[in-house]
């Protein structure tokens, strides 16, 4: 996938839409127990935040400094963001985050990136420029000087808990969310594979009691199990195609389940239903039916942000489903 579109697309958007894009990426990855976009006047410093508990900022909570610029993010900006999160934990505000990440669409400054991945060089640079960079933008009309109790705060403060993320890295992780295909116009990454195991598994008894009624009519012979299918190399190697289908199935549905709105793979597997049901009424055999359906599925394009990963084995794996959860069936 080409993502140098996309990195042009998020730096255009506007420090608002930046904020809901960052908190996508958190709410989508469903690591929180809840995530919360407060950017705006009063913030205290707060722009994106990821909660563990019910106790919000009085317990376990992230912080995501989200800062749109036009260029990369330096030092003094990073020094007072910093500083606003330190001075308002001070004060009882809130507890320290467990982190405070930076995250800007064209990322920190080389020198900034430097200090953050070196924390006791970020924390000297704090505490040497606090009464400049701090201490009259933390609180309107106020100052606060680093002296007394609150110098001995910011000296012992976790600086090791500030960070950054790269908009390549924020947007590896947005393509697993359910917000991707809708921010972007449907471009999914491509489905992991499916990997069919070598036995049957109690996962797949309904499909394939469904399958060996389809072969015990070719055969005329009562197929109960694949080793009945031993005498009909044909007939083995045709059930293990067809489990390869539904694995493959298996694992497109898998692997979009949270990368799409809540629906979507139920939606996809029941148009794929809609064009098959009318298409195998007329089919005199259970093979009839089984071979009808697998046309049927290969050649319908759903209505939805899956089809253009969803290649015809992948579809016809979606027969095998169906068939799984009852919903289709073979014998006539």
């Amino acid at each position: 996938m080409l993502l140098a579109p996309i990195i042009k697309l998020v730096r255009a958007y506007d420090s608002t839409e930046w904020e809901i894009f960052i908190r996508e990426w958190q709410k989508g990855l469903k690591g929180y127990d809840a995530v919360k976009r407060l950017g705006g006047p009063g913030d205290l410093g707060r722009d994106v935040i990821g909660l563990y508990s019910p106790q919000a900022c009085q317990g376990v909570w992230d912080n995501f400094q989200c800062k749109h610029y036009e260029t990369t993010l330096g030092v003094p900006a990073a020094c007072e963001d910093a500083g606003k999160i330190i001075f308002h934990a001070f004060r009882g505000e809130f507890t320290p985050p467990r982190m405070c990440s930076f995250v800007a669409p064209r990322g920190p400054s080389t020198a900034l990136r430097k200090m953050l991945l070196n924390p006791s060089l970020f924390q000297d640079e704090v505490i040497k420029t606090w009464n400049i960079r701090v201490a009259p933008n933390v609180v309107d009309n106020e100052q606060h000087t680093l002296i007394g109790d609150l110098a001995a705060y910011v000296t012992n403060y976790d600086f090791t808990s500030f960070t950054f993320a790269t908009l390549e890295e924020v947007l590896d992780d947005h393509r697993k969310t359910a917000y991707w295909a809708s921010r972007f116009n449907g471009e999914l990454p491509p489905p992991n594979p499916g990997q069919a195991p070598v036995e049957i598994t109690p996962d797949e008894t309904v499909y394939v009691t469904k399958l060996f009624d389809v072969y015990a009519e070719e055969t005329g012979m009562p197929i109960g199990c694949a080793g009945d299918l031993t005498a009909h190399v044909e007939w083995l190697d045709d059930l293990q195609k067809q489990r390869v289908r539904f694995y493959d199935a298996e694992a497109f549905m898998a692997t979009y389940r949270d990368q799409t709105e809540p629906g979507t793979i139920e939606s996809f597997a029941d148009e794929i239903m809609d064009a098959i049901d009318p298409a195998i009424a007329m089919a005199k055999s259970a093979h009839g039916r089984l071979s009808t359906a697998l046309v049927t599925a290969g050649t319908t394009t759903p209505a939805s942000v899956l089809s253009p990963r969803a290649k015809v084995r992948m579809k016809q794996g979606v027969c095998h489903q169906l068939a799984n959860l009852d919903r289709l069936t073979w014998k006539v």
